[in-house]
């Protein structure tokens, strides 16, 4: 009686101590940074602005904080800066932008941006 408790015991033990390998996925990680994105962080997204306004409303996703003075830009889904834009006011999760150069367009997503993406924002049109 004692031999078979003993054995179940000397397996539980090893396989406890035995780390299981990692298994290799196909499928990315949804965390992961698409190819050619830049190391930006997202602060949040634009809200729709009308035409010929001088600035508009950054909806901060959850953690994100903004200080007025800070540059944001906005870029579309296809990566490219729409416009730059200088925090005035956050509040809560809402940041008030006075837009620098550029026009963002309805959702486009506001990030803090890379010295990369901070100077092509610089190129854009001024307002």
């Amino acid at each position: 009686m004692r031999t078979p408790a003993l054995l179940v015991a000397a397996l539980l033990v090893g396989c406890a101590s035995r780390r299981p390998e990692p298994i290799p996925s196909a499928v990315p990680s949804p965390f992961a940074r698409l190819p050619g994105s830049p190391g930006s962080a997202r602060a949040g997204f634009v809200e729709p602005v009308r035409e010929g306004a001088a600035h508009c409303v950054v909806g901060l996703s959850p953690g994100v904080t903004a200080k007025p003075g800070e540059l944001l830009v906005s870029r579309d889904r296809a990566l490219r800066p729409t416009a730059l834009l200088e925090v005035e006011q956050a509040q809560g999760r809402v940041a008030h932008a006075r837009i620098r150069r550029g026009r963002p367009g309805p959702k486009d997503e506001a990030v803090k941006p890379s010295p990369e993406l901070l100077q092509l924002a610089e190129a854009l049109p001024g307002t």
